[in-house]
């Protein structure tokens, strides 16, 4: 045996071993770092790393029956002893040994103080951290897709009720949905240091779910469960994922209990019908949102005390009404009557519904223009839930409306930090930055949210505003034309064509405008009329936006366009009226 181990060390085995394994190791920094950056498949990496540890075993038996010489690689027994050279090639072993550990350290030190730096904050940087992505639908029933994003939903819901956890939102979530991405791309991109996936598989009554908690960084499971249940222990099963997920992370993170769930609702079949609505309102369109209505409505019918849905069915009439999503015909005083009765009904069911007091605070602040008092369950919504970025996008405004800038830039900086990828965070950061004075932190935003979504509605719009504030006509066409919303489109165009002049053509582009979309753009109207220095007819339709409790008047205070209204000893008592 000590004859055997001493020809194995003559034979440079051993180094051979050592270089081997210090070669593979530096390759697989490498390839950890780099080809994430490059956005290389993950499956890559590993086919790398079995590559690897395939060719181990070739290297020591190549070692060993074979001998590089002054002549080439010749076979080890056809070389005399006398004309071996393998103690000058073990030197030369040793020498490459410490220059690829010399290669490492530099690489290593590379990685830690220059790729690793930068402005982002590492992530988990503080709180212990998790994104909840799009549980994918097994089901050979295709339509049972909303099942799975609502599964996913709740979930991510139940655990941005945990205070010390950092919940990445759902639109950015749901932005990898459908697509294979590297999960240290994904935790980069959301900042979080832990991802949750899974599948469901629906078959009748019965369910099939599987859910794994990932470390984000390193890729190790850190958790993984699959449940067979009936479709019944729906709630039990979310339950018991988030309580895992909670423990998973305890040890090292967290210290405190998982808030009591409550799902609102015990009825399975209400369950689907809320499910189905998020999924339908997901998709932003009219006959969506009017589906999703009916959904809730029925929900509502099987159990009048599902305070989730009333909440919800709130949110989905504010947005139809207020023309977010669709024209917005319907009367705004009838439908924001109607917005606070739903609201109200979900809150005397559950007084501390997050989603509730928000969809109060809606209604108050669009429908009465008592900001003061809309702040106050803004408030209360947080108090309850306060990773909730809803409530905290909505507050930031009202913050912004009522001159505190500094605080509504605070709240809608954080709301970006919980949403990072949503375009309706950065739009509203953006304009929170405009009505704030930082115009060109406004313009970098929107940009970014443009390179992110080109096409995205009402974008284009806000940065055509701030051009024709500031009189460049020349960037402002070029918006005006990209955006797609024609409405926006109409009014900026009228905006640009006067040069802010009241000429007859401009007055008559107006009366058009007023023709095609009548007194529910009476704001919009008030802030034509103000470009070009029209005070009496700006006035006039802020009157009547009053009247008919147009929802964009709560924006007037911070208006560009109606700034010369303000010496005007009018502007007092319109402000009053519409809560300031």
């Amino acid at each position: 045996m000590r004859e055997f181990l001493q020809e194995v060390k003559r034979r440079n085995v051993f180094r051979v071993a050592i270089v081997y394994v210090v070669a593979g190791w530096l390759t697989m920094q490498v390839v950890d770092v780099m080809f994430p950056a490059l956005n290389i498949p993950a499956w890559v990496t590993s086919l790398v790393a079995a590559l690897l540890l395939i060719g181990f075993p070739f290297a020591v038996i190549f070692a060993w029956a074979f001998e590089l010489t002054p002549e080439g690689i010749r076979r080890e027994k056809d070389i005399d002893r006398s004309e071996s050279i393998t103690n000058q090639t073990g030197k030369k072993l040793n020498q490459t040994a410490i220059i690829i550990l010399a290669i490492a350290l530099g690489f290593m030190l590379f990685d830690k103080f220059y790729l690793s730096s930068g402005d982002d904050m590492p992530i988990a940087d503080i709180k212990p951290s998790i994104a909840v992505l799009p549980f994918v639908n097994m089901s050979d029933d295709r339509g049972n897709e909303y099942f799975s994003d609502g599964l996913s939903e709740e979930l991510l819901n139940l655990l941005a009720k945990i205070p010390q956890l950092h919940v990445a939102g759902r639109t950015s979530s749901f932005q990898f949905k459908g697509e294979n991405h590297d999960l240290r791309r994904i935790g980069e991109m959301l900042n979080v240091a832990n991802v949750l996936e899974g599948s469901v598989r629906q078959s009748g009554t019965r369910l099939r779910i599987t859910a794994q908690l990932i470390n984000a960084d390193t890729g190790y499971h850190l958790w993984s469960e699959t449940y067979d249940r009936e479709l019944t222990d729906v709630f039990t099963i979310q339950d018991e994922i988030a309580a895992n997920v909670v423990d998973a992370l305890r040890l090292k993170l967290l210290g405190e209990e998982i808030p009591q769930p409550f799902h609102g609702t015990e009825n399975v079949e209400a369950y689907n019908l809320y499910l189905r609505a998020l999924f339908l309102a997901d998709r932003t369109t009219e006959a969506d949102f009017l589906n999703a209505k009916e959904a809730l409505k029925r929900a509502i019918e099987i159990d009048p005390n599902y305070a989730q849905a009333y909440a919800f069915l709130a949110e989905i009439h504010q947005l139809l009404i207020s023309g977010w999503v669709g024209d917005g015909h319907e009367d705004f005083a009838v439908g924001f009557r109607q917005v606070n009765e739903y609201a109200d009904a979900a809150l005397a069911i559950n007084p501390d519904l997050a989603e509730a007091l928000i969809a109060k605070g809606n209604a108050i602040t669009s429908g009465e223009f008592d900001h003061d008092r809309a702040a106050e369950y803004y408030v209360r919504a947080l108090e309850s839930d306060p990773n909730n970025a809803n409530a905290m996008s909505w507050l930031s405004f009202i913050r912004s409306a009522q001159g505190n800038h500094a605080e509504g830039i605070r709240l809608s900086e954080r709301v970006l930090q919980l949403d990072p990828l949503s375009l309706a965070a950065q739009r509203a950061l953006g304009d929170i930055y405009r009505v704030g004075g930082r115009t060109e932190d406004a313009i970098r935003v929107y940009q970014e949210a443009l390179e992110q979504a080109p096409g995205t509605a009402r974008i284009h719009g806000r940065l055509a505003r701030i051009y024709l504030a500031q009189g460049d006509f020349e960037s402002a066409a070029k918006h005006i034309t990209a955006e797609p919303v024609q409405w926006v489109r109409d009014m900026y165009a009228i905006m640009l064509n006067s040069r802010g002049e009241d000429s007859e053509s401009f007055r008559a582009a107006a009366a058009a405008y007023e023709e095609a979309y009548g007194v529910s753009n009476s704001y919009q109207l008030a802030e034509i009329y103000g470009f070009v220095g029209n005070i009496d007819s700006a006035f006039k339709w802020l009157e009547t936006g009053l009247e008919i409790h147009d929802p964009g008047l709560p924006w007037m205070q911070t208006s560009e366009f109606l700034r010369p209204l303000h010496s005007d000893p009018r502007w007092a008592e319109t402000a009053r009226r519409a809560g300031f």
